[in-house]
C-alpha cells in the first residue's frame, strides 16, 4: 500500500506511516500487507521534484513507520 507521497516535499513522519500502515491492517489481512511510496520517486526521466535527499528521509520513515506498525500488529 502507498503510504509516502513522492511529489510532496513535506517529508512524512514515521507515525504517519505507522497510522497509514495500521488503518490499512483493519481491511486487510496484516501479513499480507507491505509499505511502499505511491507511485515511485522518479515517475519521469525529467522529473526534479524531490530531491535525493528528501526521497531518502521519505524512505526512511516509510521504513522506520513500518516497523512501528508491524510491531503494533504483532508481526
Amino acid at each position: 500500500m502507498g503510504v509516502i507521497d513522492p511529489i510532496d516535499p513535506r517529508i512524512e513522519t514515521a507515525g504517519q506511516v505507522r497510522d497509514r500502515v495500521l488503518e490499512a491492517a483493519a481491511y486487510l489481512e496484516p501479513a499480507r500487507l507491505g509499505s511502499c511510496d505511491d507511485c515511485g520517486f522518479a515517475p519521469f526521466g525529467d522529473d526534479t521534484s524531490t530531491s535525493r535527499q528528501t526521497a531518502f528521509a521519505k524512505i526512511r520513515a516509510r521504513v522506520k513507520g513500518t516497523q512501528l506498525a508491524a510491531s503494533k500488529l504483532g508481526l
